[in-house]
């Protein structure tokens, strides 16, 4: 088994979603055989590492998985520690999700270069 460090993606919501957008991304450390699974493992648990809380005006905000934005293999560390995170808080949601899928096409040969 190898580790690798995920970038997953997600875009943040508060209350009804009237506010600035808001994307937070994550730098994930996850255990698997080979790239191609990392990924698949860490699309499969995104939803589990950030749970809904209430914000100070008592808005529930929310965290919703849009993409893995990166791969990078790593030492071996700790199984789903957080490594980085960050919200971006772009001009344009259509524009930051459009990169972010030109981004992301990159990963979807990754299983070829595994071997």
């Amino acid at each position: 088994m190898k580790w690798f460090a995920i970038n997953l993606i997600y875009q943040v919501i508060s209350g009804e979603g009237k506010h600035s957008p808001q994307f937070n991304e994550q730098t994930r450390l996850i255990k698997a055989a080979d790239s191609f699974n990392a990924i698949r493992k860490a699309q499969q648990n995104a939803g589990k590492f950030n749970l809904p809380i209430k914000n100070s005006a008592g808005d529930l905000v929310v965290w919703k998985f849009v993409a893995i934005g990166g791969i990078l293999a790593v030492d071996e560390p700790a199984d789903g520690v957080e490594v980085n995170s960050k919200i971006i808080e772009p001009e344009s949601s259509k524009t930051y999700l459009a990169k972010l899928k030109h981004r992301n096409k990159s990963l979807t040969n990754l299983k070829r270069l595994d071997n």
